[in-house]
């Protein structure tokens, strides 16, 4: 019994410590997570919701877009289950710990839980980016779903009580989508900090062949925090966003890509650190940071002009039921499929 009772303090260590490696990677801070929130939110064109491009919105999903950084440390079980959300490490050849590419990555995280451990790796430490993505952008789908045809049959009901539950349950709804695309922008963002894409997340690593010498030291969060701050204004992401690129693909693969571009830059970014680039002064590190914030910024307005366009298609309530069912009267009782019984 005594030798049971080690070995499991030793592994309930082993997981606290992959908890504190994964905390102590903040991804953007609080000023970058900010900027890629709130200037998505300034990009959205007109054919979206009026509620979501008000000044309250921009300022909520900026502000909300540090929700996920705010959870850390609440207790042992929501930490371990919450912090290896942030980052996918991938190997100098894109591959996961588990010998996968990211295209490659099975349907569900407990699978790829089992291919970890089938490698004797850990899921703290490998990271789960890719599916807080796609579960995030499930959804501000569903979520729009809902918004859609609240609004429909709010202005279409004439029984005051079901019209006034509608516009009620519209309203708690933009409430949701507004936070949960702030959970959404964090991750988004997270994709394009390089150093969430890699074994090398906080300085090359001792363990790891380093012909070219990158540094050793902690320049994770210096880097996006007192660098970002210090540097960059909402102008500087705004400048450096690029044109809405709709994703075709289906979410999984648009992440996917999204996660390798950035993969890629991580020798640029120590190549870049190696040569100074980063200290008071030179434009060079600026202009990368720059560009990061804008691609993340470009990135989220785009995932949310997707999830706009599918939630077209996404069923809601029970029976369930699309949008386009209830504007062509399919439905065969709307409060009912939404409300649900008595009451």
């Amino acid at each position: 019994m005594k030798l049971k009772a080690v070995k499991l303090k030793t592994l309930l260590l082993s997981v606290v410590a992959g908890a504190a490696i994964a905390t102590a990677a903040l991804a953007w801070g609080s000023a970058g997570h900010r900027f890629i929130g709130e200037e998505a939110i300034r990009a959205l064109p007109d054919y979206t919701p009026a509620f979501l491009r008000s000044p309250e919105a921009i300022a909520d999903i900026g502000e909300y877009a540090n929700e996920p950084d705010r959870w850390r440390d609440s207790g042992f079980v929501h930490d371990s289950e919450r912090n290896a959300a942030h980052f996918i490490d991938l190997d100098d050849e894109g591959k996961t710990l588990a010998g996968q590419t990211l295209y490659e990555l099975p349907k569900t995280r407990a699978d790829y839980e089992i291919s970890l451990n089938a490698k004797e790796q850990k899921i703290w430490k490998s990271g789960y980016l890719p599916y807080a993505l796609v579960d995030g952008y499930q959804q501000v789908v569903k979520d729009f779903a809902y918004w859609r045809v609240l609004n429909l049959l709010e202005t279409r009901e004439t029984d005051k009580a079901k019209k006034a539950w509608y516009r009620a349950d519209r309203i708690r709804r933009e409430s949701l989508i507004k936070r949960d695309i702030g959970v959404l922008a964090h991750y988004v963002g997270d994709t394009t900090q390089p150093l969430h894409m890699s074994i090398h997340y906080n300085g090359w690593g001792e363990e790891f062949a380093n012909p070219n010498g990158y540094t050793l030291e902690k320049i994770h969060v210096p880097l996006e925090n007192a660098f970002v701050d210090a540097n960059i204004s909402a102008a500087d992401v705004r400048g450096a966003m690029a044109p809405y690129g709709p994703c075709t693909d289906g979410p999984e693969k648009c992440f996917a890509k999204r996660m390798l571009k950035s993969h890629a830059l991580v020798v640029p970014l120590y190549e870049l650190e190696k040569a100074g680039g980063f200290k008071p002064g030179d434009p060079r590190g600026r202009d990368f940071m720059k560009q990061q914030l804008g691609q993340g910024a470009s990135d989220l307005r785009d995932v949310i002009l997707d999830a706009w366009r599918d939630s077209k298609t996404m069923q809601v309530g029970w029976p369930k039921a699309t949008y386009d069912d209830f504007v062509g009267n399919k439905v065969a009782d709307p409060y009912l499929t939404l409300h649900g019984g008595a009451g």
